[in-house]
Order: structure tokens, then C-alpha cells, then sequence
């Protein structure tokens, strides 16, 4: 007797194949029979005519780590009820492991308060281990944030690493993939990170290419110097023949829209000459950030501290403001998504708080960086939406949130891609003749788990992993908006990880049936 047996589906393995009706029985966590039809009895049985069944998606860009979500909400409700059955955390260079020194963490304070939290782990291996004794609504697998490795030697120091420093951070990131780590990521924008070398990279994924990982980059400009920076990336996976992908793809603010052929004919001239290069994007046109983000890369090196010396000495918050002004944002759009300190102005515009402080919009800007502490998330609307299209059609595309795992409630405003981007990418994909189902769910499955490295996921095939989605293509859509958006998607109407049901009949089963993944 089977655990789980599927009727009368239009299978979509994941390879891009058209759909068939098949049926699909599992025993355990395991596929274990595909065939037109299957008479034997099982434990469960889900009649899903007129539905698609897909193998459960692979999110390689997620944040559920630094959202500290695996630990507070680790039923992931906003990624499993869209079929998300694997998640990649420690992207932009911040992981939760290792931490050399007790400044590792710090990489993680911009996307959440790190006040009265508890660690008790120090390795990569101390944090698998923790990790294992824990069970998730999805599988979850983490990269080595290079900031987080950075930061435990040289501190808040802006400066290049020493011979001897940067001997001890491959040694431990040798160390931390022998332990399971997935790949290295980096966050090249972020204050940290904005002066490290492409020498200094190129050393580091040499080490990555060694352990067979994924090399990670966050780029370092996405708007005035993004053709320079995807140039970098790829020349650093041309010379180490690293395993490249590049986190979120976008080309920012409209004055840098021209540049998007530039960047697809550089990707696909790498490509095509063997390079190993892949990006991620989301559906949407409103992005999610730092606010501390928009400011010069000058006023952000050296951390906070620095940063916040910049703001007390009026000439220099004078260049600072002048740059701002120069941006060409229109930062009076901007909307205030949540701030650390808990001040009162989620859901306002900068322009509204600019109004009730008396100031400018760039004024406004340094206030809420000030005072609202190192978490001061905001939405801007800053994407070409042609352009959006453009990228999650390309050949290279994987689709992926660049969110978190969050409940039906929450502090603050939270983007709705954490809610809604298989769904939204699904349903958008419908309409389109250029890209049917079978190649949409190639990007969210097959596609990003070959190129993790996942061994017998992302692809429905006897032996495989039962990592299943089954969802109604006439339903399927997203709810989540900027406004309110902790509302789930609807049409998906199973997922099952390692042949569990997480979701069953459209709702949460409560049942945790994922967990922590190394690679092997």
C-alpha cells in the first residue's frame, strides 16, 4: 500500500516537458510510481483532475535566515502556501554561520533587530547541527554570507584584508561547505562590502569552484555603474569558472533603463562562451530596501557609527544631502515599509513625514535613518515593468521571492513577493504564448535546484525526493499587496514536501515536514 497516491494529473516533471495525465504514487518521501493509472490502494488519495501537478519549488533567494523567521515562524506560511518546498537562505553576504567573533551577527541588523537574541552556535557545523534538531514547513539550505565571514576579522575597519586574514577566512570557509554550505554569497553594495576587490573575490571563488559551491553576488551597483558591476561578476565566473548566479537582476531608476540590452548581451555572450552564469528576479516593479541604501557609498563605509558621524558634522551632511539631491528619486514616493526603533511611521510617505518635520524629502531621509535604527525599510517603485517581463522570460531566469517566511500577522509592512511570487509569476505566465507552464515551472524548480546542486529535487521522476505542488492554473494568483500584505495566494491547493502534506485543500496542515539540507 502506498502513503499518497495523486490521480488524474497533468503531471509538469520540471524538465520543460508539455504536461500528461498521469497518475503518481509515493511511498515514504519518495516517488515511487508514475504511470497512466494506478489501481493500488494507499493511505491517501488525491483526485486532482483538471490539475497540475509540479514539482515543489526551489527559492534560491530567500531571507527567511536574516527575518529570523526559521526560528520565530518556521511554518513559513507565506512561501509554502505558494509551493515553495526548498528555500536558500544566507544570501547578500549575511548568513547566521559561522560567527568568528561577536561582529559576525551585525550583517544581519539590517533586516531585523538583532536586541535580546540568543545564539549558541559559533561553526557552520554547530549551526547545522542546531539547525537539524528543528523541522520547517519547507527544506531549508543555507550559503556562507562573506560579509558575515569579513566582519568577525576586521571589524567596522574599512580596509583591505591582510595575507594572513584572508588565509584564516578560506580556511573557515573550506571548512564551513565540508560542513554543508551550499555557496558563498556577497553582498557588494552593502556597507561592508562596498570596498572589498575584485581580487579579493576572484580568491575567494576559487575556493568556492574548489568545493563544486555556488558562487553568490549581490551586485555592486544596480543602477549608475550595473553594466560595470554584471562585467565584474562575470568576469570573476569567467576567470575561476565558478558557478555564478546573480542575486535579484534589475536595472534601477529610470535614467538607467537604456542600459538593460547592454547587460543581457553581456550575459549572453558569457553564456554562450561557457561561462556558468544564472540570475534571479521577482515579478514585480517595487523594490524592497535599506533606506541607508540610497546614500553615498563613501558616507556608508565603516558601518553605522561612521554613517552617523557623517550626519553630525554639517558639512559633510551637507555633501550628503546634495548627492541625494542629484539622484534623480523621487523620494517623497517613497514609502516607509518598517523602521527598528518602532517609530510611528509605517505606511507614511517620506514626502508626509517631510510635511509634519518641516523639511525636505532628503532631510527626511537622514532623519528616519537616524532614528529609526539600523532596520528602516522602504517600497519605491523604480522598475520598468517591460523591462521586469523581459527578464523572467530570459533563458537565464529563475524565479525567486528575495523575501521571507511570515504569518497571517506581522509588525510592519513587508513586500508581498514574500507572499506571492510563484502564484503572481504563474498566473502572469498564462497570458503570455511565449512561455507556457512547462518552461515557467522549469524556473521555478528544475531549473534552480540543478543549479544548487540539489540531489532528487526539483524534477518529478521515480526516486526523487516527493516535493509536490498540485494547483488549479484557472485559480492561481497572488492577494498580497503593499498595502496589506500578509494576505496568502490562492489556487494552490496541495504542497507536500518529503511526501507530507504542509498544505492540503488550500489551507496550512500545521505539519512540518521539512528540513535542514546540506550539500552533499
Amino acid at each position: 500500500m502506498y502513503s499518497l497516491l495523486i490521480k488524474n494529473a497533468t503531471v509538469i516533471d520540471g524538465t520543460g516537458k508539455p504536461g500528461e495525465i498521469l497518475d503518481v504514487a509515493v511511498q515514504g518521501d519518495q516517488i515511487v510510481n508514475i504511470a497512466p493509472r494506478i489501481d493500488s490502494q494507499a493511505r491517501s488519495v488525491v483526485d486532482a483532475a483538471d490539475k497540475v501537478l509540479a514539482p515543489g519549488f526551489v527559492d534560491l533567494q530567500n531571507h527567511s535566515d536574516s527575518y529570523w523567521q526559521i526560528f520565530d515562524n518556521p511554518s513559513l506560511d507565506s512561501l509554502i502556501t505558494q509551493g515553495y518546498t526548498t528555500i536558500l537562505v544566507g544570501n547578500c553576504g549575511a548568513s547566521l554561520a559561522p560567527l568568528l567573533s561577536p561582529d559576525a551577527i551585525l550583517a544581519m541588523q539590517k533586516w531585523h533587530n538583532l536586541e535580546g537574541i540568543n545564539l549558541n552556535w559559533q561553526t557552520f557545523s554547530e549551526f547545522m547541527e542546531e539547525l537539524s534538531k528543528k523541522r520547517f514547513a519547507c527544506n531549508v539550505g543555507s550559503l556562507v554570507g562573506y560579509a558575515t565571514l569579513r566582519r568577525a576579522i576586521v571589524g567596522d575597519q574599512i580596509r583591505s584584508l591582510e595575507k594572513g586574514e584572508a588565509d584564516s577566512i578560506k580556511k573557515v570557509l573550506e571548512e564551513s561547505m565540508d560542513a554543508g554550505a551550499f555557496g558563498l554569497s556577497n553582498g557588494l553594495s552593502y556597507s561592508h562590502e562596498i570596498i572589498i576587490s575584485e581580487l579579493e573575490l576572484f580568491e575567494m571563488a576559487k575556493v568556492v569552484k574548489a568545493k563544486n559551491g555556488l558562487f553568490v553576488i549581490h551586485l555592486r551597483s544596480e543602477s549608475e555603474q550595473v553594466v560595470e558591476a554584471v562585467d565584474e561578476a562575470l568576469e570573476i565566473a569567467r576567470a575561476t569558472e565558478s558557478n555564478l548566479k546573480i542575486s535579484h537582476l534589475k536595472v534601477r531608476n529610470e535614467n538607467n533603463w537604456h542600459k538593460l540590452p547592454e547587460i543581457t548581451s553581456l550575459l549572453d555572450t558569457a553564456y554562450h562562451q561557457g561561462v556558468n552564469v544564472h540570475f534571479d528576479l521577482y515579478p514585480y516593479e517595487i523594490m524592497w530596501q535599506p533606506l541607508y541604501s540610497y546614500l553615498p557609498k563613501w558616507a556608508i563605509e565603516g558601518g553605522r557609527a561612521v554613517m552617523l558621524k557623517h550626519f553630525s558634522d554639517p558639512t559633510q551632511k551637507n555633501k550628503i544631502l546634495l548627492y541625494l539631491n542629484n539622484l534623480g528619486i523621487k523620494f517623497a514616493d517613497i514609502k516607509v515599509a518598517s523602521t527598528a526603533n518602532k517609530l510611528n511611521f509605517t505606511g507614511k510617505t517620506i514626502g508626509q513625514i517631510a510635511k509634519n518635520l518641516e523639511c525636505s524629502s532628503e532631510q527626511a531621509v537622514l532623519h528616519l535613518i537616524q532614528n529609526g535604527g539600523a532596520e528602516v525599510m522602504v517600497f519605491e517603485k523604480n522598475l520598468d515593468a517591460g523591462q521586469v517581463e523581459q527578464l523572467l522570460l530570459h533563458p537565464l531566469s529563475f524565479i525567486a521571492t528575495d523575501g521571507a517566511g511570515f504569518g497571517a500577522t506581522g509588525n510592519g509592512l513587508v513586500h508581498p513577493r514574500s507572499f506571492g511570487t510563484a502564484p503572481k509569476f504563474l498566473n502572469w505566465v498564462q497570458a503570455r504564448a511565449s512561455l507556457g507552464l512547462p518552461a515557467a515551472i522549469k524556473k521555478l524548480s528544475s531549473g534552480p535546484a540543478k543549479k544548487l546542486g540539489l540531489k532528487k529535487r526539483g524534477e518529478i521522476k521515480i526516486g526523487n525526493f516527493a516535493d509536490l505542488v498540485i494547483f488549479d492554473k484557472r485559480k492561481i494568483r497572488d492577494r498580497a499587496t503593499y498595502e496589506n500584505p500578509y494576505q496568502f495566494s490562492e489556487g494552490i491547493e496541495y504542497v507536500f514536501v518529503n511526501g507530507k502534506a504542509a498544505v492540503a485543500e488550500g489551507k496550512t496542515t500545521g505539519q512540518l515536514p521539512g528540513y535542514a539540507l546540506r550539500k552533499g
